[in-house]
């Protein structure tokens, strides 16, 4: 009875520890100190060099097949414990009590890792700022003539591109991971934030699902993986593991890590990746442009485009107007609610202010 008590009590201990540290690590990394940075720089980079390179080697995405085979031992938990119990059986009372010890101790367990992989590193140093760029309101003049460079980018690598049987980007002949490490780890040189080790990115074997979800990658925090959804057109590719791969140097905003991604792809010195970086780029610079009503504007910049790019923007369309549904709508909702309660008050607008980091870069370059 006594150590059964014990027990109880340490599992307790355990709960209140960790949601308290838990809740601490997020209060400091809100406000001003500069602990949010310091642990980014010094304390973050632990997980990746540690659980993410000795899960690397894995071909496949250990987070997927957690997940899976958690929702294959909830049901049959639940029907082991609840024919234990109908049948007033010793033992299914005990499987009862041990299965909720044991999720009442691995709920705080998983939201201090959450914590400490994801939370905290929403207070860190915008990336912009800790770039030196020039961050400042910017005039539709600026917006237009940052549409024609991505245009002008996009034109000047769909020269060099393989072609799949419609007339889009393939990447059939694309060492995907070893590449887009490379162009990341490249990038490093130029932002030391970046440099350092990067894990292989997983492909997830259930792509189609995440696109119901409406999403091209993910990464998960338990695991230190960069995964990507492997169903998507593939200009789409490049950028997303890309972009992936940003958040395991812990840029967890998704404006940030999707500039990131562009610069990884367009300093590649790849056609491939700089051809995937431009076009995904160009969509939401496009997107911010038609919102300011320049629709002649608008018109004539994608006409301006190769061929390529437009079968690749056509292709990309029609995909994803298939998962148009009440799912991924709650998946929509479900991430915005989420980006809100780690300090990005825009929600999934944050999405859009990949578009002040790309004109800030191009002031800043053009400026110097």
């Amino acid at each position: 009875m006594w150590n059964r008590c014990r027990r109880h009590w340490k599992c307790i201990a355990w709960a209140v520890g960790a949601v308290a540290a838990s809740l601490l690590l997020v209060g400091l990394s809100r406000g001003d100190t500069g602990f949010a940075q310091w642990y980014a720089t010094h304390l973050f980079p632990v997980f990746p060099n540690t659980i993410g390179r000795i899960l690397s080697p894995i071909p496949f995405s250990v987070y997927e097949f957690a997940l899976y085979a958690l929702v294959l031992a909830v049901p049959v938990c639940a029907a082991v414990i609840g024919w234990g119990l109908l049948r007033r059986r010793l033992w299914g009372k005990r499987v009862c009590f041990a299965v909720c010890r044991v999720v009442f101790c691995a709920a705080p367990a998983v939201l201090l890792m959450l914590t400490l992989t994801c939370s905290v590193n929403y207070g860190r140093t915008p990336f912009g700022e800790e770039a030196g760029y020039l961050m400042q309101d910017s005039s539709a003049d600026e917006l237009e003539a940052l549409c024609e460079e991505l245009a002008e980018q996009a034109r000047e690598y769909a020269k060099q591109i393989p072609l799949n049987e419609t007339g889009g980007l393939s990447l059939a002949q694309t060492d995907l991971s070893a590449q887009t490490k490379a162009a990341m780890s490249a990038l490093g040189q130029q932002y030391p934030s970046l440099a350092g080790y990067y894990p292989n990115p997983k492909p997830v074997a259930w792509s189609r699902g995440m696109s119901q979800l409406r999403l091209t990658g993910m990464f998960s925090p338990f695991t230190i993986e960069a995964n990507y959804n492997q169903d998507i057109p593939d200009y789409e590719i490049p950028y997303t593991v890309c972009h992936e791969l940003a958040h395991l140097k812990g840029y967890i905003r998704e404006d940030e890590a999707g500039f990131i991604a562009y610069l990884a792809c367009r300093e590649s010195g790849d056609p491939v990746l700089g051809y995937s970086g431009a076009l995904n780029a160009l969509s939401y610079a496009m997107g911010a442009l038609s919102r300011t009503g320049r629709m002649e504007s608008y018109a004539r910049i994608y006409q301006s485009l190769p061929q390529q790019a437009k079968i690749d923007y056509q292709t990309s369309n029609a995909y994803w107007q298939q998962f148009e549904s009440k799912v991924a709508e709650v998946s929509n909702a479900l991430n915005d609610s989420y980006l809100k309660a780690n300090a990005q008050s825009d929600g999934v607008q944050s999405y859009g202010r990949m578009v002040d980091l790309l004109l800030a870069e191009r002031r800043t370059r053009t400026v110097q």
